[in-house]
């Protein structure tokens, strides 16, 4: 089960919109929904104390964030050391380590997870109305079918009368 970061206060979001995976499969992911959080987890392999060791801020372009080390002792971001206090930008796929030292100290991975409106995001088509002409009916397409393997619009009405007339003469139909 993932662990929820713990909010420093700040405006929540709906969803969780990015988390910390952890090296090792034994750690729970640290799932972050806030804007600001402080993630509060364990650090050290040997150890089950979860500690609060940096603070994640999201910007508003939702790809990328900040991340300020809160430890008492520096971190690693992709191999660069980060000091106590210091902020610098993260990106997805930034692997963050716990401590100075990869030995010992649990590493963990920033992704950024797609928001509800990327997923949604509507495929657009744009055409002028010449080309939104029923062959048959030679009008503006209304309640449009696209027929395979040709992919060819017509009117809905159009092109099932037309079926309709075709199956009764031949038993291959071909395209309009």
């Amino acid at each position: 089960m993932a662990e929820v970061g713990e909010s420093s206060g700040a405006k929540p979001c709906e969803e969780f919109w990015a988390k910390l995976v952890p090296s090792s499969s034994r750690y729970p992911d640290v799932e972050i929904s806030s804007y600001e959080i402080i993630a509060c987890s364990e650090i050290l392999f040997s150890s089950i104390h979860k500690c609060k060791w940096c603070k994640i801020t999201r910007y508003s372009d939702h790809s990328s964030a900040t991340i300020q080390n809160k430890s008492s002792d520096a971190i690693v971001l992709d191999g660069t050391v980060i000091q106590t206090e210091d902020t610098v930008v993260i990106r997805c796929g930034s692997e963050i380590t716990s401590g100075v030292d990869k030995e010992g100290y649990l590493s963990y991975r920033f992704n950024v997870l797609p928001g509800p409106e990327s997923c949604q995001k509507k495929f657009k088509i744009s055409m002028d109305a010449e080309h939104a002409i029923c062959c048959i009916c030679l009008n503006i397409w209304h309640d449009v079918v696209t027929v395979a393997p040709c992919f060819h619009n017509f009117c809905n009405g159009c092109f099932s009368e037309w079926l309709k007339r075709s199956q009764e003469k031949r038993s291959s139909v071909l395209c309009p």
